[in-house]
């Protein structure tokens, strides 16, 4: 918080304001927990964060495990491809809350922490998920747990995958979301031939290790 912030960016918010809305997609999997106590990470990279709920739910298996890790949150808060293509979208377009034409989801998300009381646990980086990798790679951070959640387009997918297999620390874990998305599937699997990663599964999760 303090290297990209220079303060608590939780403290002033008035969540009381955005009543709790953790809407999302696969934010609830077991599979945060298993991957969690399996590695006891330091620290976690989230790479799509949405409003919050894989966050608060590893949050959640962090404190339940006794562990002091944190969770770094990359995302614009703008949206992907797919909730800009029907303004009647109520799950994606108009999630985005645009006013005047920008989105506000951002600080949906920023409520959600605090509504969960994880403000200490989960820092968010609202930038470009290219343009985070840098910073990480530029301050030497490295990361034990790395979801990648941004994209559903291929290109968009394998460039994380190649972005952030620098940022994962040896026998760290790569894994993510939306399996059934046949760019993401391509990509995952396009990495994993030429890295020589196998994928496994873990109920919902893809799993790629160092």
């Amino acid at each position: 918080m303090e290297s990209l912030h220079g303060k608590d960016i939780f403290e002033g918010f008035n969540y009381a304001d955005l009543p709790p809305d953790l809407s999302g997609w696969g934010g609830d999997s077991p599979a945060f927990a298993e991957l969690i106590v399996k590695l006891s990470p330091k620290l976690i990279v989230e790479v799509g964060s949405w409003k919050g709920a894989s966050a608060v739910t590893m949050a959640e298996a962090l404190k339940a495990g006794g562990l002091d890790g944190k969770i770094l949150c990359i995302d614009t808060w703008l949206g992907a491809l797919e909730f800009w293509m029907d303004q009647s979208d109520p799950e994606r377009f108009q999630s985005l809350k645009c006013r005047h034409g920008y989105p506000q989801v951002y600080f949906q998300f920023l409520a959600n922490v605090c509504h969960s009381g994880h403000q200490d646990r989960i820092v968010p980086f609202p930038i470009d998920s290219a343009t985070a990798a840098l910073w990480l790679l530029s301050q030497g951070v490295s990361a034990d747990l790395i979801y990648i959640d941004g994209s559903h387009e291929e290109e968009a997918v394998y460039q994380d995958l190649l972005d952030y297999s620098a940022v994962l620390r040896p026998g760290g874990i790569l894994f993510g979301d939306d399996w059934e998305w046949s760019g993401v599937r391509a990509a995952v699997e396009r990495f994993s031939r030429e890295e020589r990663l196998p994928i496994t599964h873990c109920h919902d999760k893809w799993v790629m290790g160092r």
